[in-house]
């Protein structure tokens, strides 16, 4: 590993939080790459995607959340002419500065001045939320705001949040806040710097407005927050591709391409005849004519149908040419079965014996389930598995039918470099169960290597 890289993320947390359950690990010193293959840990590719929630330096979270992301930068930044310009024109704009830094798009989006700047406050018992500006295409949206109050640091950590639709409803799709966390930041001052960033599901409309509603030391702050349509009315391209990939007799179909101001979505398609099920793009990236790579930074969608994949924006770039590049595809056999005895510890059937369980702890009112994925390699190490449908359902020996408790989504410890056991816990309710107990496994370790490229444009 570089020393610049190992400056740049000098210590990285991974929390996935799950009801008030808390499982940490700590990455040391890592690279880029890595630390790209991390946030898309928190892809959840259901279709029922809501709200995420993150604590600590980098937060991911599966289930019906997506992805947190909360980037460890350097002090030292560099803008372009135009993007000084506008930090000038948006007042407290100077604190955000290494937060977008850590966004290519972000950047480009606002090199071009593609911003709504606004000054929105709520204020309740001595703590301010502001809505310094929003930056929105119709499928992102980024809401940059800073919290103030008693106690309050620019390391303190927002408790909650909701952000609602027009008509009460959250925002579905994948929703992120990304804190600054810098340790030579720590006496930065009283001031909270911070954004939500907000991926659409697919089908989804962008709103008129969202009600941001956000939990500060135990005091509830709300803003509408109207977003301007018109600043990004036809800024979108649309392109079919229709490129079929064979790996091993397995078939995924690029189906086409959407190129917004803030992200490439890529839709892949999976043909329903397909033995095994795809879980992701090992390495995906977009490249263009002149090598500039657009990374893949989230997705979500289906397992068995159809994926999107987000990346970098070239919206700006203006490339001639974007080409689908991976070096394989993540595919694991369908309908396993996890078959374990909670009070022997035995696991009788698995469907990878690298995956076994590791015993329970009782908590509130439940079990919390501890198991272990051992001795990945490097590739598999770069993706998080879901491994037991989330909200599913599993079955005790008489045929009974039960519950997981995971509302707020899989919690999972792992280490830098798979030196450790990958722990995933899952939450049962305390029953008197007639053991084993069968879970239906969704995704688990596995992949085809073939190098894949396939023109975008």
């Amino acid at each position: 590993m570089n020393d610049k890289a190992g400056n740049e993320r000098q210590l990285i947390e991974v929390v996935l939080k799950n009801d008030r359950n808390y499982v940490e690990c700590e990455m040391l010193s890592m690279e880029e790459d890595k630390l790209d293959a991390a946030i898309r840990h928190g892809l959840e590719r259901g279709r029922r995607h809501t709200v995420t929630r993150s604590r600590r330096r980098i937060s991911l979270k599966l289930g019906l959340s997506a992805v947190c992301i909360l980037l460890l930068l350097t002090a030292f930044v560099r803008v372009s002419p135009s993007f000084a310009a506008i930090i000038k024109e948006i007042p407290g704009f100077t604190g955000f500065v290494e937060l977008i830094e850590g966004d290519k798009t972000l950047v480009s989006a606002l090199d071009n001045e593609f911003i709504q700047p606004m000054s929105l406050t709520d204020e309740k018992n001595g703590f301010k939320l502001t809505v310094n500006g929003v930056i929105a295409d119709d499928n992102r949206l980024v809401i940059l705001y800073t919290g103030e109050g008693p106690g309050i640091t620019s390391e303190t950590e927002i408790e909650d949040f909701k952000l609602l639709k027009e008509n009460g409803e959250g925002v579905r799709g994948a929703i992120g806040f990304s804190q600054l966390r810098s340790d030579d930041k720590k006496d930065a001052g009283s001031v909270l710097y911070d954004y939500f960033d907000v991926s659409l599901q697919d089908g989804e409309v962008m709103p008129e407005k969202v009600d941001l509603n956000v939990k500060l030391k135990g005091q509830w702050l709300q803003l509408s927050v109207p977003i301007d349509h018109a600043r990004f009315a036809g800024m979108r391209e649309e392109i079919a591709v229709n490129e079929v990939i064979e790996l091993n007799g397995q078939r995924l179909t690029v189906k086409s391409a959407v190129i917004t101001p803030l992200q490439v979505r890529v839709i892949v398609e999976a043909d329903p005849s397909n033995l095994l099920q795809t879980n992701g793009m090992i390495d995906a990236v977009l490249k263009d004519e002149k090598g500039r790579i657009y990374k893949w930074k989230t997705g979500m969608g289906d397992y068995h149908t159809e994926m999107v994949y987000h990346f970098q924006s070239s919206y700006f770039s203006k490339p001639k040419k974007l080409t689908f590049k991976a070096d394989g595809v993540y595919m694991s056999d369908r309908d396993r079965l996890f078959v374990i005895n909670t009070e022997t510890g035995q696991t009788s059937e698995t469907p990878d014996n690298r995956i076994t369980y590791n015993g329970k702890q009782e908590d509130g009112d439940g079990y919390v389930l501890q198991i272990d994925m051992a001795n990945l390699d490097e590739t598999e190490q770069k993706l998080g598995y879901t491994f037991l449908e989330h909200q599913g359902s599993f079955t005790d020996a008489s045929g009974k039918t039960y519950n997981l408790l995971d509302k707020d989504g899989t919690q999972i410890k792992w280490s830098a470099g798979g030196l450790e056991p990958a722990s995933y816990y899952y939450k049962i309710p305390i029953a008197d169960y007639i053991q084993p107990l069968t879970f239906r496994v969704q995704q688990y370790p596995g992949y085809i290597l073939k190098p894949i490229s396939i023109a975008i444009k």
